[in-house]
């Protein structure tokens, strides 16, 4: 078999995973259409289809799409169509993977890669918080649809954002600015939290280049002037949400309390949850400011973090962690970021390497496999109707 036939090979068969993925997801989706009570296949599901049908509240793209497929009939579709998301962050997980590594890897495995990307979960041990969910820090996360529309239209929106940023003196024209500017207002609209712990970073980028004289500097103005819609959309957003109807009453400085409501170990938990990555950091420290996809996808992890550690909400919402899904979103990026790295690392020359370095790199490894067994099996459990939370 030619390097080409095998090449197509591993091709078609990451397609069929992903659509196998897909098709699972569907299924997954129908269960918790169709939940009434207890604990097999909960979800966040009916109660957001009761919030727009039943009490008119739109403050998510979610609201609009539910409400529209009530009133045409239509809401056993929507099963599908939150499993198109999810294969829609497949897709655009393999893209980003694609840039960050230059397109030198096989499309086979980068679509293999993307697909494991979205079913990493914590390391898990019993004992340390409340369940496999509750008390971990994920970004697979499949039973918040506001999440998974803001999870594939966020990565779409960093891959516009990373390309105009990687050359912004060339690539940043006006038909660019006027297309980041509206998948940036409509990710936003989907959930703000993506909004919350990225633009921050994309501000510092801006001062980046502006130090750098990377481009013209009303140029550099008019590409910061792409958030303002959706400033408006967070606006609109807080109106409907934190309405003054005494359910919510908004957010406080609280550290900790969000963070802490399931786990009375935060440090060990933080870093479970993230263990693989950490464990590349530790390796590339020195490649930090030098990485810029790199140094992106920590500190947007870090902005995520500090959000979620140090706000909370009040009143009925006090114990959703609602302010977890910015940070949420972020992990995909310094677990994306951080397999280049260590794909890279195998690549240049293991058995030349510092005997340290490989038994760090071998390690690694072991807490990626983890990674990987924890999320395969928490997924296969949610299938299996097990709620998640997983308590216990």
């Amino acid at each position: 078999m030619s390097k080409n036939d095998n090449s197509l090979t591993l091709k078609y068969f990451s397609a069929v995973l992903v659509l196998i993925y897909t098709g699972l997801c569907i299924y997954l989706y129908y269960r918790f259409l169709v939940w009434e009570s207890g604990s097999v296949y909960e979800s966040d599901l009916p109660a957001h289809i009761s919030l727009a049908v039943d009490d008119g509240l739109i403050y998510s793209l979610i609201s609009l799409l539910i409400i529209g497929l009530n009133k045409a009939g239509a809401l056993n579709a929507l099963p599908v169509i939150l499993g198109g998301f999810a294969a829609l962050s497949v897709f655009f997980s393999d893209k980003l993977l694609a840039e960050i590594t230059s397109h030198k890897w096989n499309e086979g495995i980068t679509l293999i890669a993307a697909l494991f990307l979205n079913i990493f979960m914590p390391c898990y041990i019993r004992g340390l918080s409340d369940g496999r969910y509750m008390g971990m820090h994920t970004s697979s996360i499949w039973h918040n649809s506001t999440y998974l529309l803001m999870k594939w239209m966020g990565l779409w929106t960093l891959l516009v954002y990373l390309k105009i940023e990687k050359d912004i003196s060339e690539k940043l024209t006006l038909k660019s600015f006027v297309y980041f500017t509206v998948i940036l207002m409509l990710t936003t609209a989907a959930k703000p939290n993506f909004f919350l712990a990225v633009a921050p970073v994309m501000f510092i980028f801006l001062v980046i280049d502006l130090v750098r004289k990377a481009a013209p500097v009303k140029r550099l103005i008019l590409f910061a002037s792409s958030v303002i819609p959706s400033f408006v959309i967070m606006i609109l957003q807080n109106n409907s949400l934190f309405d003054g109807d005494g359910k919510s009453s908004g957010i406080i400085f609280a550290p900790g309390r969000a963070m802490t409501a399931h786990t009375g170990y935060l440090l060990p938990v933080s870093v479970l949850s993230i263990a693989f990555p950490l464990m590349i950091l530790v390796l590339h420290i020195k490649d930090l400011l030098k990485n810029r996809y790199m140094l992106f996808a920590w500190l947007c992890a870090a902005v995520g973090y500090l959000q979620y550690f140090l706000f909370a909400e009040e009143g009925a919402r006090a114990l959703d962690a609602n302010l977890s899904w910015g940070y949420a979103f972020t992990i995909i990026l310094i677990f994306g970021v951080s397999l280049s790295l260590w794909a890279c690392d195998l690549k240049s020359g293991f058995k030349n390497m510092h005997v340290i370095k490989r038994i760090w790199l071998v390690a690694s490894g072991c807490f990626l496999l983890w990674h990987t067994w924890c999320g395969l099996l928490f997924f296969g459990k949610l299938v299996s109707g097990v709620s998640y939370m997983m308590w216990g």
